[in-house]
């Protein structure tokens, strides 16, 4: 199959999309297929692949390419129309929107802000061009949606069709993590960040602490401080840490709140960790959580966050109805100082990621490809090789 992948600027350091782009265009490329990917810049791309460089990179520019590529199914993440397959990974604008609205905690500041992103001419040029894209006609894009709630944002937004859409859960490398490779690397990583043997770890990792609930979670440790002293929170990623920083110090919980700054392997933030906390506001998926789980973490997690959705209550861990709900966050982050506990969840944290790996996920996503190009093929009455032998 001839299968091609667009993204703005094509860096798998940036994390998100890049990274999952890079991974499936690898899996895509050992099975033997042919990958195309358009970018205006390429950094640390797969050997093997075909890139396109579009410069400007402008809907127009990119579409020429793709139709001069003449590819069996076009492959887009974000609001570009003429792709055949659409897998927006940070879910819909929409939905976005209104989730980054609910952070505002005081109610005349909200409404404030949803009449401001009413008339704000970006605003409603990013909300143009999704509209655009889920009414696109020819070809009908199949949708993937990567967690219930994102397919449920297509409906009640866009009115996508149940045939055209496909709930396909991300998937995890389950060798890179792992409880083996976890126990390797735990003294280690617990020595750098001067953790003692008995002190229980809570982790977060975030880009954009704020609408993944580090302050949330620093009010749960604030309210778990007055209680005890045996715990640490670290707080992994690049995002702005001076303010979150002067919230731990102004509610008392400074000296246990912690902040190391980006990690290129975060495999090392999982082995040092006890549990692991993800109180998004907004959180389409959240790999993050599934490889979490996948080290045999137990996790707190809240509803809103797409992997939660894979989990039991009280079985991987808990699923906490709202991020602003500090005090049931806090009281589960309590109940997991019980070491006992923290095994059993942790042995189920595994079972589940093993259900959800990489693998099982090419292999979901292959399907949807497969559909599309069998609809994009008789559009121009041929089938790609490979697939016109499934068919007959």
């Amino acid at each position: 199959m001839r299968i091609g992948f667009e993204t703005e600027l094509f860096d798998p350091a940036r994390g998100g999309t890049e990274v999952y782009v890079s991974r499936f265009a690898r899996q895509m490329l050992a099975a033997g297929h042919e990958v195309h990917l358009f970018s205006s810049a390429f950094r640390e791309a797969p050997a093997g692949a075909r890139l396109h460089c579009v410069q400007p990179y402008h809907a127009a520019a990119v579409q020429a390419a793709i139709t001069t590529a003449r590819l069996d199914v076009m492959v887009g993440s974000g609001r570009r129309p003429g792709m055949n397959v659409v897998q927006p990974h940070g879910g819909t604008y929409l939905g976005s929107r209104r989730q980054n609205l609910a952070l505002i905690r005081n109610p005349i500041l909200r409404r404030m802000q949803a009449w401001f992103n009413s008339v704000n001419p970006k605003c409603r040029a990013a909300a143009r061009l999704e509209q655009s894209m889920y009414a696109q006609q020819e070809p009908r894009p199949h949708f993937v949606a990567i967690s219930e709630r994102v397919r449920d944002d297509m409906r009640r937004d866009y009115h996508v069709p149940d045939e055209r859409l496909h709930v396909v859960y991300h998937g995890v490398d389950t060798e890179q993590f792992s409880p083996a490779k976890k126990a390797v690397q735990r003294d280690e990583m617990r020595r750098a960040w001067g953790l003692e043997p008995d002190t229980v770890c809570f982790l977060l990792v975030a880009h954009n602490f704020r609408l993944k609930g580090a302050r949330e979670l620093i009010e749960a440790a604030a309210q778990i401080r007055r209680q005890r002293r045996d715990f640490a929170v670290l707080i992994i990623g690049k995002g702005r840490q001076a303010p979150f920083q002067r919230l731990a110090r102004r509610l008392g919980c400074g000296d246990v709140v912690r902040f190391p700054g980006a990690l290129r392997e975060v495999e090392r933030a999982y082995a040092a960790a006890d549990v692991y906390v993800q109180p998004a506001w907004y959180e389409p998926f959240g790999l993050v959580v599934l490889e979490a789980l996948a080290c045999g973490l137990p996790v707190i997690a809240t509803r809103i966050t797409g992997a939660a959705e894979l989990m039991t209550e009280g079985r991987e861990g808990y699923i906490v109805e709202s991020p602003a709900d500090t005090t049931a966050l806090a009281s589960r982050m309590l109940a997991l100082f019980d070491a006992n506990l923290r095994v059993r969840m942790g042995q189920s944290s595994r079972a589940l990621a093993e259900r959800h790996t990489q693998q099982q996920h090419f292999h979901a996503m292959m399907k949807v490809f497969e559909l599309a190009a069998q609809e994009s093929a008789h559009s121009r009455r041929e089938l790609p090789s490979d697939l016109r032998r499934r068919v007959a």
